[in-house]
This record gives structure tokens, C-alpha cells and sequence, in this order.
């Protein structure tokens, strides 16, 4: 079976880790060594989110005049070869072999996204700060009253330049590590773009665009959930797209969290996806079966 698996932040960068590279690869051979059976026995994309580790690298250039700013699709491929190295560290420790692709994404010059930033980035901050101008096109805002955070354009994928590469490494045999970040945002012509891709919707493209049996969102709670955070919660299992949709109506999930994960998933079933899942880590071969998690069917 082809599968891509979307590792959330919390798979990569678990809360209160500073971000250090031996933290991350920590993580990152945690959740590969929950994921090593299914590693084993199908074709499999991993994806992974960046914006705590784009977010960091911006500060850091921020900090010094000593070196050349790089702009922020530049950064999108640094922490791809980042994240993708230490995914495929943890990987080779299971004796598969991998392989990590700088993954181009198609979007839009015109994106209303870009006049608009709505992704945050990087860590949490107590008030705005004042030593760190945010570049043209970024503002800090109040992220869900955690804290100000960096706010970057998030523009709609429309392609994933490297899906036949990505399909190509698939068949010979690599657990394929892909799209990190979202994508480095380009336009048609190749030129680079300054934003980040958000990466539900890019895994949810590229799942469609190699033509995947199914699509794996990896998120820090082991469900979804209709008013979730209240006494009245309740998690979902198997859904029908038709209700998913009515739920989302309905405002069930939440902005930048679970709300972006069930339209993705329902894309994927639109485009002729045949099953999509979100679940916890630890939960992912029991969502498999249909045990746990919440599975999105047509």
C-alpha cells in the first residue's frame, strides 16, 4: 500500500524541548520506531512541519549583521535537509534506507496570502518583540492567547514539482521524506517566494499527485473531536465525508489546528483518495485497523 504520513510538531519538536539537535533527534527516532511495521511492509511518504525550526533560523539571522540574511524560501530548504537528516538518521538506525528530497511547491505570485500572513512561526514571546523587525509581509501577532508569534504569508499549493521523483523513489524501495515544511514556495517559473506552505494542505497535494491509498495526519491528541476542550466533547471515528463537512460548518475544529487536518483530509478524498486518518503517534498502527484515531472515508 502507498501511504504518505504527515509527522506533526509535536512528533519532531515536543513541548519544552529547547530545539537542540539532539532533542530533535530524539524525537525523530521516536516516532520512527513507532512507525518501523508499517515502515516495513508499504510505500511510504513522511512529511513534516517546520515552523518552529524556520521560525528559530530566522531569529538567528535576525541576531547578527555578520553574515547575509537569507529570505525565508531559503530557510524553508535549509530546515528540509535539517529535519529530513535527522528523520533520516532515525530511519537508517532500522536498517531501511531513505531518502530526504528538497521538495519545490507551485503557488500562486498573487496569492491574497501574501497580503495577509496567517502562519505562525518560530518560538512564543510574552509582548511583541522590539529587537527582531519583522520583514516586509510578517507581522507578530497573538497566537490562540499562547503568546505573540511571528506571522508569515501561507499560500495555497497548486503543485509539487517532485511528486514524480518522489513516486520514482517509492518504487525502488526508499522510505521517502518529502514536502518538509510545507514545500519551498515557488512560482511557476521557479522563482522563489517568501512564505510558508502550510503542510496539511501540501501532504493532502501530494498524496493526491502520486496517487496514494491513504493519508496519515499525525497530530499531539488521538483524534478529532466535536467540541473539543468542553465537557460535551466527543471524539469521531469513522466518518463519512458528508458529515465531516457538516461539522466543519458547524465549527467543530478549531483555526491552525485540527480545522486545516479534516479539510486536507477531505481534499484527499475528493481528488480519489481512498481513506484518511488522524491520530496520535503511539496510535497509528491501531488507526490502521480501524481501532483508534478517526478515519475519513468518501
Amino acid at each position: 500500500m502507498r501511504i504518505v504520513i504527515a509527522l506533526g510538531g509535536n512528533a519532531l519538536l515536543r513541548k519544552g524541548d529547547r530545539g537542540t539537535s539532539a532533542e530533535q533527534l530524539l524525537a525523530a527516532k521516536s516516532a520512527i520506531s513507532s512507525l518501523e511495521p508499517i515502515l516495513r511492509q508499504n510505500q511510504v511518504v513522511l512529511t513534516h512541519g517546520n515552523g518552529p525550526q524556520v521560525g528559530n533560523l530566522l531569529i538567528q539571522q535576525q541576531a547578527t549583521d555578520k553574515v547575509a540574511p537569507m529570505p525565508l524560501d531559503v530557510l524553508d530548504a535549509m530546515t528540509q535537509g535539517q529535519i529530513g537528516y535527522f528523520l533520516s538518521t532515525a530511519v537508517s538506525m532500522t536498517g531501511l534506507h531513505s531518502a530526504t528530497l528538497i521538495t519545490r511547491v507551485v503557488v500562486g505570485k498573487e496569492d491574497k496570502a501574501f497580503a495577509n500572513p496567517t502562519k505562525p512561526i518560530g518560538p512564543f514571546f510574552d509582548s511583541p518583540p522590539k529587537n527582531l523587525n519583522p520583514q516586509p509581509g510578517t507581522a507578530y501577532k497573538m497566537d490562540a492567547g499562547r503568546g505573540y508569534r511571528l506571522f508569515v504569508a501561507s499560500p495555497e499549493p497548486l503543485k509539487i514539482r517532485e511528486h514524480d521523483a518522489i513516486s520514482a523513489l517509492l518504487e525502488k524501495g526508499f522510505v521517502v521524506i518529502g514536502v518538509g515544511g510545507g514545500g519551498i514556495p515557488i512560482t511557476k517559473g521557479g522563482e522563489g517566494l517568501e512564505a510558508v506552505i502550510d503542510k496539511d494542505s501540501a501532504t493532502s497535494l501530494l498524496a493526491s499527485n502520486i496517487k496514494a491509498d491513504l493519508l496519515v495526519f499525525v497530530t499531539s491528541i488521538d483524534a478529532a473531536y466535536l467540541d473539543f476542550g468542553k465537557k460535551s466533547q466527543k471524539a469521531l471515528g469513522m466518518t463519512k465525508a458528508q458529515d465531516a463537512r457538516k461539522h466543519l460548518a458547524e465549527n467543530h475544529f478549531a483555526e491552525g489546528s485540527m480545522k486545516p487536518k479534516v479539510e486536507a483530509a477531505l481534499r484527499f478524498l475528493d481528488n480519489g483518495g481512498g481513506k484518511a486518518i488522524i491520530c496520535s503517534i503511539s496510535d497509528i498502527r491501531d488507526a490502521l485497523d480501524g481501532k483508534k484515531g478517526t478515519t475519513f472515508v468518501p
